[in-house]
């Protein structure tokens, strides 16, 4: 138990202090996982709090993971944050496999929008370089990156850092 808050409290203090804010990410098209085509523009900086989870569907901490993003999902969606998941090749980091991907969302019900990426797309709309996955990468309502952190993470742990820079954010 108190490993467990140990270990949270590290991971929030970890986000805050890899927060430098930086500039909105470039536009890059992935296509889901029935081939429709979609620009990362379309869920970054829309008024809405975005996390991006990169994971892979053979990665067992990003499977693990999953629940807790749905539960985070399924509480945000109407509200002020949204989930958006880059499926890529586990362990390769290569361009992910359609069926993979699409099989895994069905057999764990998963609900927000799953695309296909890969390293090099992560590079673009991530900031940097991709070192393991699951990779989380926070946006602002702007747009602007706010924090990445590799390692799963819970839906408490996304709630706190959002709420606290919106505390920030309303103190200015």
């Amino acid at each position: 138990m108190i490993r467990d808050i140990l270990l949270r409290g590290a991971f929030l203090a970890g986000l805050l202090m890899s927060a430098a804010a930086s500039a909105a990410s470039p536009d890059v098209t992935l296509l889901d996982i029935h081939g429709k085509p979609h620009h990362f523009s379309d869920y970054i900086g829309r008024g809405q709090w975005t996390v991006l989870t990169v994971w892979g569907p053979r990665c067992p901490p990003c499977i693990e993971e999953m629940p807790e993003l749905q539960k985070f999902h399924d509480a945000n969606k109407d509200g002020k944050a949204r989930v958006l998941g880059v499926a890529v090749d586990f362990p390769s980091f290569g361009p992910a496999r359609r069926d993979e991907v699409a099989q895994f969302s069905e057999s764990y019900l998963i609900s927000f929008p799953l695309l296909l990426g890969s390293e090099d797309a992560f590079t673009r709309f991530g900031g940097a370089d991709l070192l393991g996955v699951p990779t989380t990468v926070i946006y602002d309502p702007n747009g602007a990156i706010m924090a990445r952190h590799i390692g799963s993470v819970s839906r408490d742990m996304l709630e706190r850092f959002i709420n606290k820079w919106d505390k920030v954010e309303t103190s200015k």
